[in-house]
């Protein structure tokens, strides 16, 4: 006989996680991904969760017309192209193995696991097309 552990928090604490700021300036297929990623967060599926945040790098990665063969390599040409530091595509390679596990493996990820990659998605989303639009309106 064999057991599976399953771990619940209460209260969920990425229950009710709502979009970043200003998320409306996305482009649409971003966003769209975006939307469904964080309504598979808060509705507690993991493995779909990891696998839509995935998916949010890699439509980054095709929005920024990274080059390579594979999601490896394409993390790493928008580091060529200056989207992104070293220490940020080491990070990015993480959320990719977490979403290779989740849909090859159907691996489902903790809460603090999923809750940590989606403050990384929402922080690259900022740095890569929120704050530049905004500091192109601001500072003319």
């Amino acid at each position: 006989m064999e057991y599976s552990i399953y771990e619940d928090i209460f209260p969920n604490p990425e229950e009710g996680r709502v979009s970043v700021e200003d998320a409306n300036l996305l482009p649409p297929n971003l966003k769209r991904i975006y939307d469904e990623t964080l309504k598979s967060l808060n509705s507690n599926q993991p493995v779909l969760t990891g696998i839509g945040i995935r998916a949010i790098v890699e439509t980054v990665c095709k929005d920024k017309i990274a080059v390579g063969t594979d999601l490896f390599c394409k993390i790493n040409g928008l580091v060529a192209q200056g989207v992104l530091t070293k220490d940020g595509a080491g990070i990015l390679h993480k959320l990719r193995t977490l979403g290779n596990e989740a849909a090859h493996e159907v691996k489902p990820h903790d809460n603090v696991q999923l809750g940590l990659a989606f403050d990384v998605i929402d922080h690259l989303l900022q740095g890569v097309y929120i704050l530049p639009i905004h500091a192109k309106e601001k500072f003319k």
